[in-house]
């Protein structure tokens, strides 16, 4: 074979075929030479880490199983942290007793492990719990301070077959338009003035209603009430028959309606004073009111009323302050 010219790449090409033949290059020196000596040391090493790591996870295990076996004899199985009694600080139509079944405990509970959340997510599901707050004393005692909600008035609806004062089929309603069911009826429900709404197209247990016309008499109710002077003035019923006016019906003797529109509520509260006002000093038996009409207000009596000096041309003939002063004396 010729010699290679200068320049040229061939024994470079030659080196590359005898690397890709698996001869080793004698210029690179190996540190770490196989032998069978190394490769049996190396074997006996990792024979004695897995035995190391062994005897480790055999120890964990043992110390989990020690600390499980002291947590269920010192905690789970110890009666200091068991639930020996529930107290129920409350207010409204749910019984304590109601109140503690709900919660699904039992005196085996372990307070320890208890879930307040899973507790508290029971009661808040009830329509007439308003919130929950749940405290815990690691002697056996749990409790429960539960705000209900207060109803205001009952809700009859036809549609949805709710009725006033009939328990399983009544449905209350607080002031913030959320129903809830009636259970038990008490002498205080019996006394809630009803409302009305046949129209209502949907109420849930528990779910602030949105519909505007029930907030409206709501509100209606709440401000008359508060106006009442006497037992008669009270609202006892409140009917929507449509979508532009409400009725008030009150506890007189002699049926009273007051009709009022949904909109300018305090401006229509307003006349309803100065009407009360002139009613109660000429002892006027109301029958129907209509505060829709703004111009007039139109109303209706039990009786002849007394409306002397109230119209137009008894008001023209009374003697103006002028001529009081000049007559005669």
């Amino acid at each position: 074979m010729p010699p290679a010219k200068k320049g040229s790449k061939q024994p470079e090409t030659r080196s590359s075929r005898k690397k890709r033949r698996g001869v080793e290059d004698p210029r690179v020196i190996n540190y770490e030479p196989e032998s069978p000596v190394i490769r049996e040391q190396e074997a006996a090493e990792v024979r004695r880490r897995g035995f190391r790591n062994a005897i480790w996870l055999i120890v964990g295990i043992g110390l989990l199983a020690l600390g499980r076996i002291v947590w269920i004899e010192a905690f789970e199985k110890n009666e200091q942290f068991l639930l020996k009694k529930v107290l129920v600080n409350t207010s409204g139509p749910l019984s304590e007793q109601k109140i503690v079944s709900t919660t699904a405990l039992t005196l085996d509970t372990n307070l320890l492990t208890l879930s307040i959340r899973e507790v508290r997510a029971r009661l808040e599901r009830l329509p007439q719990v308003k919130s929950v707050q749940i405290h815990r004393a690691y002697n056996g005692l749990l409790t429960l301070d539960v705000e209900q909600r207060i109803p205001v008035a009952w809700l009859e609806c036809a549609r949805m077959n709710f009725h006033a004062a009939r328990s399983g089929a009544g449905c209350l309603v607080d002031a913030e338009g959320v129903p809830m069911p009636c259970e038990v009826i008490t002498k205080e429900y019996l006394a809630l003035p009803a409302i009305r709404y046949d129209l209502l197209s949907e109420a849930v247990h528990g779910v602030p209603v949105t519909d505007r016309l029930l907030h409206t008499a709501l509100h209606l109710m709440t401000e008359l009430n508060a106006r009442a002077q006497t037992p008669e003035e009270r609202v006892t019923r409140l009917e929507i028959p449509n979508a532009w006016s409400i009725e008030a019906h009150f506890a007189t003797a002699q049926p009273m309606v007051i009709t009022f529109g949904v909109d300018d509520i305090e401006m229509q509260l307003e006349r309803h004073d100065r009407l009360m006002a002139e009613a109660r000093t000429r002892q006027w038996r109301l029958a129907t009111v209509n505060f829709i009409a703004r111009d007039n207000t139109p109303a209706t009596f039990h009786g002849t009323p007394d409306v002397s000096g109230l119209t137009l041309a008894e008001r023209q003939s009374l003697p103006t302050p002028a001529d009081s002063s000049n007559a005669p004396r």
